[in-house]
C-alpha cells in the first residue's frame, strides 16, 4: 500500500529503508562529490529505492545535509573518560572536531551552520553540563566553546582551501623559503593555539571572578 505525500509525492506505507543507513549513504555521496552531488534522486539510486522511500524520513536535500553533519557531529559528542579533569576531554574534544572537518570538508559549511538549524545544541549543551559540574564559571563556558570551535572551523578552512598564489622560488621566494622552512606543522599549531585558548580562559577566570559572583542574585530568605 501507499500513501499520498506533500506535492504529489507517493510513498509507501512501511519504510524500506533506514534513516541512518540514508545518511551513510548521503555522507558517502557528499565525500566523493561534494554538496552539489547530493539529490534525492541520487541518493535513491545508490540505495536502490524510489525517490519516495526517502520522504519517510526526510522532507528536502536540505534536511537530509542537516542529517549528514549530525551524523559526523556525532564522533564530537564524547566527552572523554569520566575521570578526566575538562583541561583534558575539553582540548580533546577540539581535536576530535578538527579530524571530523578535515575528514568531510565539504559539509563545513553545514557544519558552520549548525546552531542555525539546531542539530548542534546536543553536542553544546552536553559539554556546557559539563564544564559547570567541574566548577568551571557559566559565564565564561560560551566563550570557551565558541572559541575552541571557531579555531577547529577556521583551521579545518585553512587546511583545505584550494587555489591561492604559488610559492615559486621565482615570483614569491620568501614565501617560498618560509614553506620549505617551515617549522611546525598544523597539528602542532593546533595543540599549541588551543593551549593558549585555556590559559587566556583561565587568567580571565582569576580576572573577573569577583565580578562574575557578586552578580549572582543572593537568595532572600523567604520570611517564617
Amino acid at each position: 500500500m501507499v500513501l499520498a505525500y506533500s506535492h504529489g509525492v507517493v510513498r509507501p506505507k512501511v519504510p524500506l529503508i533506514s534513516r541512518r543507513r540514508a545518511l551513510e549513504v548521503a555522507l558517502e555521496i557528499v565525500d566523493d562529490g561534494g554538496l552539489e552531488a547530493l539529490s534525492i534522486r541520487r541518493l535513491a539510486a545508490a540505495m536502490g529505492v524510489n525517490g519516495a522511500s526517502l520522504y519517510h524520513h526526510f522532507k528536502s536535500k536540505e534536511d537530509i545535509l542537516v542529517g549528514v553533519a549530525d551524523l559526523v557531529l556525532e564522533e564530537v559528542r564524547d566527552t572523554g573518560e569520566p575521570d578526566a579533569s575538562w583541561r583534558e576531554w575539553l582540548p580533546d574534544n577540539a581535536r576530535t572536531l578538527r579530524r571530523v572537518l578535515l575528514a568531510h570538508p565539504a559539509l563545513l559549511p553545514v557544519i558552520v551552520a549548525s546552531r542555525s538549524h539546531g542539530f548542534g545544541a546536543h553536542l553544546l549543551d552536553t559539554s556546557a553540563a559539563r564544564l559547570m559540574r567541574e566548577g568551571v564559571p557559566s559565564a565564561v563556558v560560551m566563550p570557551l566553546l565558541d572559541a575552541l570551535a571557531a579555531f577547529a572551523v577556521s583551521s579545518a578552512l585553512h587546511e583545505t582551501r584550494t587555489g591561492g598564489p604559488g610559492a615559486s622560488a621565482g615570483e614569491y621566494p620568501a614565501l617560498a623559503k618560509a614553506e620549505a622552512d617551515r617549522g611546525l606543522s598544523a597539528d602542532q599549531i593546533y595543540d599549541l593555539v588551543i593551549t593558549s585558548i585555556l590559559q587566556a580562559i583561565d587568567t580571565a577566570v582569576e580576572q573577573q571572578r569577583a565580578r562574575w559572583m557578586s552578580s549572582i542574585p543572593v537568595p532572600v530568605d523567604e520570611p517564617r
